[in-house]
């Protein structure tokens, strides 16, 4: 650790002040007998320190994710210094919480109620599970000034955002990058159908204009009439991981800023369930110009596939641990994903279907970049299978495009239950 700035070494090694508040003492370096909270190492050594209490328990960290243990009668989730035990007997809790209190200050905070800002309650009579985070919209309404408003809007978004660089400077005083980032937290845990407006936003934090603020305090007049809600999720016994996948081809293109590459670029949006429920989604621009709507699907279609494949060798992981009430009978293995019930993948591109089924390409899709093509082995292996669906129940057409209020809130309603 380097000396403190006004600060040096005296000849009996300790740490003295020096008269000159600005002084460097570059020629010494002090040597830490223990971690110090706000060291760029000590998140490391925690993890470690608790990785290896957890290893005596007879946990077993996950080979996919290092912050998931696994014990044949527990699950335990890290997240920084905040933990999450899964048993189906409380006794299994009681005991270990027992134990580590050895080696660790832990504080018990009971059931599964609010973790993280996410309020996670059980609904008995329905068999349903509501996940929300109304304190946290609620603080963006506040730094929007919009908690007494009473103006409520349908949808999210009203079109495509452009970087209007001949626009009025912005007029109110909010910090724009704050509330970005309480929507984009937001987005990505409970309220999935803001995803497509937050990320427009977000792409203009650097320099937001009145018509950026606007279409952010739009968003917050959305959430203004359900900020009590999220998503309620009916999980069925069927174990089994499936993904919604849509692309919107040059979706942002405008002849004012045609000179602009992002303005030519394709919208990737995709959501994962499991047991019926969404557990991962996104709205991203793609890396690269797609030359027609069937390659902007296609790299769609890939870009979502690269998340999905991860997340079956997870469930299989969870299964070898007998986690679930029908384990798989073939042991896990990492380079092998057939041992799962194969994935539906629904897209509703026809030729896009056809593509992901074809070996090789035919003339006029020989030039998309062999990294797109990845995933096409888990097709051949079985572990994928990509259906055709219709756009009016793909669910991921909510991610890529601004929607009507009628078919905004038919897919709302597949995937948040509302």
């Amino acid at each position: 650790m380097r000396i403190p700035q006004g600060w040096y070494v005296g000849e009996d090694g300790s740490l003295l002040q020096h008269e000159d508040p600005t002084y460097n003492d570059r020629s010494h370096y002090i040597q830490l007998q223990r971690n110090l909270y706000g060291c760029k190492q000590a998140a490391n050594n925690w993890f470690r320190h608790l990785t290896q209490g957890l290893l005596q328990e007879g946990f077993k960290q996950s080979a996919v994710d290092p912050c998931l243990f696994l014990r044949s009668d527990c699950i335990l989730i890290v997240y920084t210094d905040d933990c999450i035990f899964f048993a189906k007997e409380d006794a299994v809790i009681d005991k270990l919480l027992a134990n580590l209190s050895a080696s660790f200050q832990l504080e018990d905070q009971g059931n599964v109620q609010d973790y993280l800002g996410i309020r996670i309650t059980r609904d008995p009579t329905t068999q349903s599970i509501h996940i929300a985070q109304p304190g946290l919209i609620a603080s963006v309404l506040q730094d929007l000034h919009l908690l007494e408003d009473s103006k409520f809007k349908d949808t999210p978004s009203v079109g495509i955002l452009y970087p209007d660089r001949d626009g009025i400077n912005r007029q109110d005083t909010w910090n724009y990058r704050s509330v970005i980032g309480k929507l984009n937290y937001t987005a990505q845990n409970t309220r999935p159908d803001i995803s497509f407006a937050v990320h427009q936003c977000a792409r203009y934090s650097s320099n937001p204009t009145a018509l950026h603020e606007l279409a952010v305090k739009r968003i917050g007049r959305y959430l203004l009439a359900s900020r009590d809600k999220g998503l309620i999720l009916h999980p069925t016994h069927n174990f089994k991981l499936d993904m919604y996948v849509d692309a919107d081809f040059a979706g942002m293109w405008h002849r004012e800023y045609s000179e602009l590459r992002e303005c030519a670029l394709s919208r990737t949006g995709y959501v994962i369930t499991y047991c019926g429920c969404p557990i991962h989604w996104a709205s991203k621009l793609q890396s690269e110009i797609a030359l027609s709507t069937t390659e902007s699907e296609y790299i769609a279609l890939s870009m979502a596939s690269h998340e999905l494949l991860p997340l079956r060798r997870l469930v299989m992981e969870l299964h070898k641990h007998g986690l679930f009430s029908t384990p798989l009978s073939t042991p896990f293995s990492i380079t092998h994903t057939s041992t799962l019930e194969a994935s539906i993948v629904y897209e509703d591109n026809a030729s896009c279907v056809v593509l992901a089924h074809r070996d090789g390409n035919k003339v006029h899709t020989k030039h998309i970049s062999l990294k797109w093509h990845r995933f096409k082995v888990h097709i051949r292996n079985g572990g994928l299978k990509v259906v055709k669906i219709d756009s009016a129940h793909n669910w991921a057409d909510i991610f890529t495009k601004p929607l009507s209020k009628v078919k905004h809130e038919s897919l709302r309603k597949f995937i948040m239950g509302w």
